[in-house]
């Protein structure tokens, strides 16, 4: 079975790809939902999320605060950025286990090519898990105002968070395909088509 990650940066078009793809017939793994099931269902990720952002992280029916962690980990300054590290090493091992687990059961019922969409794959150090990886680029005023319609925030907070992740160009360099997604969906549709075929020629 292939393994084809997809990433890149925030506001990027990374997930639009990936709907794309598997619009086409083919099987995605979204690591962001995968964090969100166990930040809310996870006793174990939910008391040490409590316990290194407070009571507050988590509203009364239970949910995961987002607007809270969000102000914490994307403010200015370094401790902003020690949360943000904090609250990384809590959630990403157990996302990978998840991400993992997934895509061998996706293995063992015969598929042959599996997309990952997640922004943690180099950060994570999981790039020589994928027989190929696709990074999704933007410019960056367009990368800023889609996040900030799909998110609710202004695209200053979004450019703030644009500092806070790696750095695209590293990881275009380090790609095996780069789509530059400046235009339009059909065009970013014809992109996807191409890159699936050659990979299914591989």
């Amino acid at each position: 079975m292939k393994v084809i990650g997809i990433t890149g940066g925030i506001g990027s078009g990374k997930t639009t790809l990936a709907k794309i793809i598997e619009s086409l017939g083919y099987k995605v793994i979204y690591t962001d939902i995968i964090a969100k099931k166990i930040m809310n269902e996870s006793p174990e990720i939910r008391q040490k999320i409590i316990d290194a952002f407070g009571s507050d992280s988590y509203s009364a029916n239970s949910e995961l605060n987002n607007t809270y962690i969000s102000n914490i980990v994307f403010a200015e300054g370094d401790e902003a950025k020690s949360k943000l590290e904090t609250l990384n090493r809590i959630v990403h091992p157990a996302v990978i286990d998840e991400m993992i687990k997934e895509t061998e059961k996706l293995e063992q019922i015969g598929e042959e090519i599996v997309f990952i969409e997640s922004a943690l794959i180099y950060e994570a150090g999981l790039e020589d898990g994928f027989d190929y990886i696709i990074v999704v680029d933007a410019r960056e005023d367009l990368r800023a105002k889609r996040a900030a319609l799909r998110l609710g925030i202004s695209e200053s907070e979004v450019l703030n968070r644009m500092r806070k992740q790696n750095s695209t160009q590293v990881e275009k360099n380090l790609a095996d395909f780069v789509i530059e997604n400046n235009s339009t969906i059909d065009e970013l549709k014809d992109k996807a088509r191409f890159i699936v075929d050659l990979i299914k020629l591989a």
